[in-house]
Parts: structure tokens; C-alpha cells; sequence
């Protein structure tokens, strides 16, 4: 009933089988690594050494931290821009209010890199400053005037970071935008 039957004989053992040679993968291995030596030093300037996108990048989570702050909070913040410092801060607006914040440490921001420099500030309430500290009063709903930040770097390439009033979103731009 039951028949036992021996496993089949394979007559040349690796006759139907296909796989790569040694030549064709030390080919496709030589075409990796050229691709490679091609696209890693682009790729290292792109994400590294591009201190202008770098900056820029820091700019809009600053800002979008702080206009965050001041819904969760329920409190005007003002951003501190300074031009000449190359320097970006904020704090807490204290105008309108009575309490007091004892400043300990130096308050939250970002230094701009040597070879960054924070051209102007246009807003919409103001003329465009080149130089000296800019404030810009955001308030507790995370409102803001209309903003145009302007970035450059040694190579006079240029970042327009357009900030609109009641939307979170801030759009980039790599030319010199006019606010009109």
C-alpha cells in the first residue's frame, strides 16, 4: 500500500540552477560604488555645508515654536531680531501685563552661523530695517503682521521667508521677495 521511494538522483548537481557570476557582481559592485563617489559629496553639501538652508530652517521652528507658545499660553510673545548680532530670540511680552519674569539664564534663540547674515526685515506695519533689532510682537492667539525675513550667505544667495499673518505657514522662497 505504502511505497517508500528514494529521494531523485540529481545528475550534475548544479545544472539547473542560475545565479551570478564573480565578474557580474564585481561589476555591479564598481557601478555602486562609482554612483556613490558621485552623489555623496553633493549630498554632504546639500544636508551639511548648506548653512543658509541650515539657518533658515532654524528661523521657522523658532518661529513656529513661539507662535505656538503664545496660543498654548494665552500670552504675547515678541521675537527679537538682531541684525548686526546676527541673532534671533524671544520672550515674553510684558507690556500689557503686571507680573514680572526674572530672566536667570539667557532667554531661548538661535545664532545665526559667521557665514549667514540676516539681511533685512520688511513687515507690514514698518519699513524695511537692515540693521540694528527688530521686534516682532506676536499675540496670544499667534497672530502677526505680515513678515518678510531675508537670509544671505557669503555667495549672495538669498532666502525670503514669508510669514503670513493668521496661518502658521511660512513659505521659503530662493529669491528677494518684496512685501506688497
Amino acid at each position: 500500500m505504502f511505497q517508500i521511494s528514494s529521494p531523485p538522483v540529481f545528475y550534475g548537481r548544479f545544472k539547473n540552477q542560475h545565479g551570478f557570476t564573480l565578474l557580474e557582481l564585481i561589476i555591479v559592485c564598481l557601478l555602486i560604488s562609482v554612483s556613490l563617489a558621485f552623489s555623496v559629496p553633493n549630498l554632504r553639501q546639500a544636508l551639511v555645508v548648506d548653512q543658509l538652508a541650515a539657518s533658515s530652517r532654524k528661523v521657522i521652528a523658532l518661529i513656529r515654536e513661539v507662535r505656538a507658545l503664545a496660543t498654548q499660553e494665552q500670552r504675547p510673545y515678541l521675537i527679537h531680531f538682531d541684525l548686526d548680532q546676527k541673532r534671533i530670540w524671544y520672550q515674553q511680552d510684558l507690556a500689557n501685563s503686571k507680573e514680572e519674569i526674572e530672566q536667570v539664564s539667557p532667554p531661548p534663540g538661535i545664532q545665526v552661523p559667521p557665514s549667514v547674515r540676516l539681511q533685512d526685515i520688511q513687515t507690514g506695519t514698518a519699513d524695511k530695517k537692515t540693521s540694528g533689532k527688530v521686534s516682532l510682537w506676536i499675540n496670544k492667539q499667534g497672530y502677526m503682521d505680515q513678515t518678510i525675513l531675508h537670509l544671505a550667505d557669503d555667495q549672495d544667495n538669498i532666502i525670503s521667508l514669508v510669514l503670513s499673518p493668521f496661518f502658521s505657514t511660512i513659505k521659503a522662497y530662493d529669491t528677494y521677495i518684496n512685501l506688497e
